[in-house]
């Protein structure tokens, strides 16, 4: 009998057998499309439960605004949530990396940073530049990944916006000549409330993968776990 159980023992597989890491991630308050739902029915949301199959760790998530959910992660209240590569972030959480930069092939997606302006502006992006802009300010939300980008291109920026609702809204009254929104979310604001007045122009400004980035005290902690989990969202996307 003994030797029949050990046998069985060795037929299932490791991750089965260790008990799951139990893991609070904090979701934004407001659809965050394609990536994240508040009802967890966002594309990351469903690669992170493909992953969740793959390695032994239990996602339960807590719903807070984009900010607040930063400043969880940054004091451990919470355990994660999903966000851009930048520098700063590296001093209180921890990313997936290699070679010291950030590894895109265990992000759970990409995000397309788009601009925006009103129907029949000339502002115009080409990929590289702005064209017709002048001193002529472009509205975006503070400390997001796009703005260090806007500075390098010496763009007169104003980031007073608290939301992307709120950075439509300065320009719909002519405070800023464009705005710059997360794709998803920009198209669905427009669609709704401004159809017929602004548009999105169609090459991004920049496209950023996203990471399911982990309180640093929390990765130190549980290292081997987490690493084992972006290594199965890895295996989660390239299997789609």
């Amino acid at each position: 009998m003994r030797r029949m159980l050990m046998s069985l023992l060795l037929c299932v597989p490791l991750s089965a057998l260790a008990t799951p890491l139990a893991l609070t991630m904090c979701v934004f308050d407001h659809p965050f499309p394609p990536m994240t739902n508040p009802d967890g029915s966002g594309q990351a949301q469903e690669v992170l439960r493909r992953a969740s199959r793959l390695a032994p760790v239990q996602i339960q998530t807590v719903v807070a605004p984009r900010f607040q959910c930063m400043e969880q992660v940054r004091t451990g209240q919470v355990h994660a949530m999903l966000a851009a590569f930048i520098e700063d972030r590296t001093s209180y959480s921890a990313f997936p990396m290699k070679d010291a930069q950030a590894d895109a092939s265990r992000a759970v997606g990409e995000l397309n940073f788009s601009v925006s302006r009103r129907r029949g502006g000339t502002v115009e992006w080409d990929g590289k530049q702005f064209v017709n802009l002048g001193r002529q300010p472009v509205g975006t939300q503070p400390g997001l990944l796009h703005v260090a980008l806007l500075r390098q291109l010496n763009v007169v920026i104003d980031d007073s916006a608290s939301s992307p609702e709120q950075a439509f809204a300065m320009l719909a009254q002519n405070r800023v000549a464009a705005v710059v929104t997360q794709q998803g979310e920009g198209e669905q604001i427009i669609g709704r409330k401004y159809k017929g007045e602004i548009e999105m122009l169609p090459t991004p400004l920049i496209v950023t993968p996203m990471y399911l980035i982990v309180n640093k005290a929390f990765y130190q902690r549980h290292q081997a776990q987490i690493d084992g989990y972006w290594e199965a969202i890895r295996q989660a996307r390239s299997a789609k």
